[in-house]
């Protein structure tokens, strides 16, 4: 017996290590598991709560606050995070999409007309269209991280605004990839149409988070 006693130690040493590193390894999968299937709720909640459109911005905002929650702060249920910050941003929302859908509408509608225009037409039209049209995208780009920092403007709609166009003039490198990267996102979902109920707006929206977040 007690000869026995050092083998029947280390073999029980080992099945505990074994299944020690089999939990670890459980664990590591669920987490990677975690990240799309987390990815994904949020992108349906933006949906549900964007339905109406004019509440589109304030689901936006809330998308942001609650990928920082997530990633930063250890948020272990962004989608409650996301009902919570809904509901707080929504009202001062409104101003915004009340701005920001019409402008949007009418660049496209602009685009959309002068596309079809004669040759110098086309030139000069987009001589003034192609500017305004980047700084409008710039801004919806960080508009929805910087209004979810409470601190980063003086929640007014114009301090907003001047926050959400800041980074055009001190990371404008960023701006560039922010509108290259989304661009591409949009042919992959223009290709790929059944990605865009899973991860149409998170997905980019994460990327957005990581560019301008707080340094």
């Amino acid at each position: 017996m007690s000869a026995g006693g050092p083998s029947v130690t280390a073999e029980a040493a080992g099945n505990a290590d074994s299944d020690g590193a089999d939990r670890a390894g459980g664990a590591r999968l669920l987490r990677w598991l975690e990240f799309p299937a987390q990815l994904a709720v949020l992108n349906l909640c933006w949906l549900l709560a964007a339905l109406p459109l004019i509440t589109s911005y304030g689901a936006g905002i809330a998308l942001h606050a609650s990928l920082r929650a997530w990633r930063e702060e250890g948020e272990t249920r962004p989608s409650v995070r996301f009902v919570t910050e809904f509901r707080a941003r929504l009202r001062g929302s409104l101003p915004l999409a009340a701005t920001g859908l019409p402008l949007l509408a009418g660049l496209w509608c602009a685009a959309s007309f002068w596309l079809g225009a004669p040759g110098p037409l086309l030139a000069v039209a987009a001589v003034a269209l192609v500017p305004l049209a980047v700084l409008v995208l710039i801004g919806h780009l960080t508009l929805f991280e910087v209004a979810s920092h409470e601190d980063r403007a003086d929640g007014s709609f114009g301090g907003l605004v001047r926050a959400a166009l800041l980074p055009a003039v001190t990371r404008p490198g960023r701006c560039l990839l922010a509108l290259v990267a989304c661009g591409t996102w949009a042919a992959v979902l223009w290709r790929l149409p059944g990605l865009a109920p899973v991860y149409g707006i998170s997905a980019p929206a994460l990327l957005l988070h990581r560019l301008f977040r707080r340094s």
